[in-house]
């Protein structure tokens, strides 16, 4: 059954080895400062209401999420405009990153020009896991069956730089998701997890639980001092959560306190041209123990990788949304983010592509707390 090195970010630098297109950014943290302060502590009340949240891993409907391929929506450079609202309740709206537009036509070319059909699913490679064991090894040869390893402890990297994200809603509603730190206070997650279309809701509070671990907290919990989604996914309030929502589902997170420097940061990128890949999503899943963290792994069939999204058959569940889809280069020790964990079906599960626009969506949060 398929369920469904302490751096700044000041400066984007080419991927060695890669295309004029593959860009990353920015420098990962792979050390933590043991002399960082750490988050609030967590309290036993605290690990009750995260039990409590609704966990934040929406179903769609087929076939409509197989028209990404076949009938994608044309994106625009007002779509990427950033809405931001701040812990205090305030909403602001600011414009496109410079070069969106050329972005959105680089990546329309690309998708253009690239012939999919030739190529092949990549073979996995015990270098492309995280957590990499005999029981890991042998789930991943059973196709249809839960393979997803559980992670502990939490606190060594790049585990340490990923957590559980815990949401209050105005109308008094929680939820829970996933995120990842990619910079000291900047977290990327999906967009649903801090505003509900259906309801057109923000949410009114977000707490970021760096590598939550059952009931230990090791670095406690950092509060976020605002959120921030884009204009197309602001443009499907009120409505129910389905095929155009996809495109848009990405949030960053600015927290208060610099997270990052207690537990480093990964690096996200993008390749217009992107092959096929083995992706590792970490997050934490509602229908495993509260509050444990989990790797799920999958090859990403090149025939199934659409100019903004990923089609995949990797393990998630609800309350892995927002998890990161990276890819990891053991050769070079490098880890680089493609996509974030959005949705479902009965059949596959869907991440939305960080391409070209995305990447200078993200890159305009240029000046994290240090």
């Amino acid at each position: 059954m398929r369920i469904p090195a302490i751096a700044v970010m000041t400066a984007i630098v080419a991927v060695s080895g890669a295309s004029a297109d593959e860009m990353k950014a920015p420098t990962p943290n792979t050390t933590a400062d043991p002399s960082a302060s750490m988050g609030q502590p967590v309290t036993e009340a605290d690990l009750e209401k995260f039990r409590k949240a609704r966990t934040g891993t929406l179903r769609i409907t087929a076939p409509a999420p197989q028209k990404f391929r076949s009938a994608p929506p044309k994106l625009t450079v007002e779509s990427f405009a950033r809405v931001t609202r701040t812990a205090s309740g305030e909403t602001s709206k600011a414009e496109a990153a410079p070069g969106t537009q050329e972005s959105l036509d680089k990546l329309q070319d690309a998708a253009k020009s690239m012939n999919r059909s030739g190529l092949q699913r990549r073979r996995v490679d015990a270098g492309d896991l995280e957590l990499e064991d005999e029981s890991a090894r042998a789930n991943r040869t059973i196709v249809g069956t839960d393979d997803r390893v559980q992670v502990t402890p939490t606190n060594q990297y790049p585990f340490s730089s990923l957590g559980f994200i815990y949401s209050e809603f105005e109308d008094g509603t929680a939820g829970g998701c996933s995120g990842a730190l990619i910079a000291p206070n900047l977290v990327l997650t999906a967009a649903h997890c801090v505003y509900r279309t259906e309801t057109s809701q923000w949410a009114s509070f977000v707490g970021f639980i760096p590598a939550l671990d059952d009931k230990n907290a090791p670095y406690g919990q950092f509060v976020a001092e605002q959120w921030t989604i884009t204009q197309g996914y602001l443009d499907q309030a009120g409505k129910e959560y389905g095929y155009d929502h996809l495109f848009h589902d990405v949030a960053v997170v600015e927290l208060k306190e610099p997270a990052g420097k207690a537990t480093g940061w990964l690096a996200y990128g993008f390749d217009d041209s992107l092959p096929g890949f083995h992706a590792n999503i970490i997050g934490y899943p509602g229908d495993k123990p509260q509050g444990t963290m989990w790797r799920a792994s999958c090859p990403i069939d090149p025939n199934f990788i659409a100019p903004s999204l990923f089609e995949m058959e990797c393990d998630t569940y609800e309350g892995s949304s927002g998890a990161a889809i990276y890819a990891y280069y053991k050769d070079r020790d490098d880890r680089v983010i493609y996509g974030v964990n959005i949705a479902g079906t009965d059949k596959y599960n869907y991440g939305v592509r960080i391409t070209g626009p995305y990447f200078d969506y993200i890159k305009t949060f240029s000046n994290p707390k240090q």
